[in-house]
C-alpha cells in the first residue's frame, strides 16, 4: 500500500512539474528544464554549476526556444571527431568518383573506344620499359668492361670515376625499369575497372558517384 502511495505521489510530482514550468514562464522570464544525472527533471532561471554539463531546454512563455545538448564526454567526442572525418572522406571519395564517371561518359563513346585507349598507353609503357631495359643492359656491359680493365685491383683514378658513375645510372635505370613495369600493372588494371564500370553506367545499374 504504502508503496503505491509513493508511485502515485512520484507521478503527481512529474504532471505538477509538466503543467507547472509554463506557469512559472508566464512573466516572460527566461527559464531552463533539465533532466539531472538521476533523471529528475528541473526547473530553473539558472543552471547550477554542477548540471552546467546536462542538456538543457530553454523556455520563454511556456514555449521551448532553445534545445542545448549536454556536454559530450572525451571519448564522445573523439568518437564524433572521428565520424566527421570519415564522412569527409566519404563525400571526397564520392565527388572524385563523379568527376571520374563524367570523364568517362563524356571521353569515350563506347567500350571499344576504351578499349583502344588502354592498348595506346600500354604500348607507349612497353617502349619505355624497353628503352629502360636496354639502357640497363647497356651499363652492365660497359660495367663489366671497365671492372675488367681494373683487374684483380681496386680501381683508382679516372677508371674508379668511370665506374662509379655507370653504377650510380645502372641503380638508376633498373629502379626506372621497375617503376614503369609497376605503372603499367596499375594502368591495366585501371582500364580493367574503367570498363567495367563505364559498362555499368552506360546500363544504368550504377549511378554516378555510387
Amino acid at each position: 500500500m504504502a508503496e503505491g502511495i509513493q508511485h502515485f505521489i512520484r507521478c503527481l510530482a512529474a504532471a505538477l512539474a509538466v503543467f507547472a514550468s509554463p506557469l512559472m514562464a508566464a512573466d516572460g522570464k527566461q527559464l531552463y528544464r533539465w533532466v539531472d544525472a538521476n533523471g529528475q527533471v528541473h526547473y530553473g532561471d539558472r543552471v547550477p554549476a554542477s548540471e552546467a554539463k546536462q542538456g538543457r531546454e530553454s523556455l520563454k512563455n511556456g514555449v521551448v526556444t532553445k534545445v542545448i545538448p549536454r556536454e559530450l564526454t572525451g571519448a564522445e567526442l573523439e568518437r564524433e571527431k572521428a565520424r566527421q572525418a570519415a564522412a569527409k572522406v566519404a563525400a571526397e571519395a564520392r565527388q572524385q568518383r563523379i568527376a571520374h564517371d563524367k570523364y568517362l561518359l563524356q571521353s569515350f563513346a563506347s567500350v571499344a573506344d576504351l578499349q583502344d585507349a588502354r592498348e595506346t598507353r600500354l604500348a607507349s609503357l612497353d617502349g619505355r620499359i624497353t628503352l629502360a631495359a636496354k639502357a640497363v643492359e647497356d651499363n652492365e656491359k660497359t660495367l663489366a668492361d671497365l671492372r675488367a680493365r681494373a683487374g684483380s685491383k681496386p680501381p683508382e683514378g679516372p677508371l674508379k670515376a668511370q665506374i662509379e658513375t655507370f653504377e650510380g645510372s645502372l641503380i638508376d635505370n633498373l629502379q626506372a625499369v621497375r617503376k614503369l613495369r609497376e605503372e603499367r600493372t596499375a594502368t591495366a588494371a585501371r582500364y580493367t575497372a574503367d570498363i567495367e564500370r563505364f559498362k555499368g553506367l552506360r546500363a544504368g545499374t550504377i549511378q554516378q558517384g555510387d
